[in-house]
């Protein structure tokens, strides 16, 4: 038994779970995608009921789907910092010397953005699939996505998840390393 302030009496550490298993990357995607699933329905419907007047709602909300990449990439850091908590040992024996890395939050956010391209494809392939079953005219009203809009949206969402991945490691990484 320790007798240090910190140690847990007479409960074990539980393991760190399935969830930790996942990819961080993929873990923020899966968090993100809710809330980018909404920002495509308000923007698919804005576009049908602004479509006469000339107002776009790509205005309004692709600049809030590129600050979604963003926070996803974010996500995606926290995500890492949470399972190398649940996994990395801070303290050794008496002597014993313990190595505390960091994950690569860079690739994790750009994982993230990847892993939200592939579900935002699936979502548009989807939603343009029920939505011309359901009504006929979707395609003349302008809801139809384009896949080069696709491609575009990928390099934007990796791009800046990967941003999202350098804004965690400066701001909310371990603080006090240098």
């Amino acid at each position: 038994m320790s007798s240090y302030r910190g140690a847990q009496r007479g409960r074990p550490k539980r393991p760190p779970g399935l969830w930790h298993d996942i990819p961080a990357g993929v873990r923020a995607a899966i968090i993100c995608i809710g809330p980018l699933i909404a920002i495509f329905i308000g923007n698919g419907l804005g576009a049908g009921i602004f479509a006469l007047t000339g107002f776009s709602m790509a205005y309004i909300c692709y600049p809030v789907q590129l600050l979604a990449y963003v926070v996803n990439g974010i996500i995606a850091g926290q995500q890492a910092d949470a399972t190398r908590r649940a996994y990395v040992r801070y303290t050794g024996k008496p002597g014993e010397r313990v190595q505390i890395s960091l994950p690569n939050y860079i690739m994790h956010g750009a994982l993230a953005g990847l892993c939200l391209t592939i579900f935002a494809a699936i979502v548009y392939f989807v939603g343009s699939s029920v939505l011309a079953e359901l009504v006929p005219l979707a395609d003349l009203i302008g809801f139809s996505t384009p896949w080069q809009f696709i491609v575009v949206d990928a390099v934007a969402s990796i791009s800046l998840g990967a941003v999202g991945g350098i804004i965690f490691d400066r701001m909310f990484a371990m603080p006090g390393r240098s």
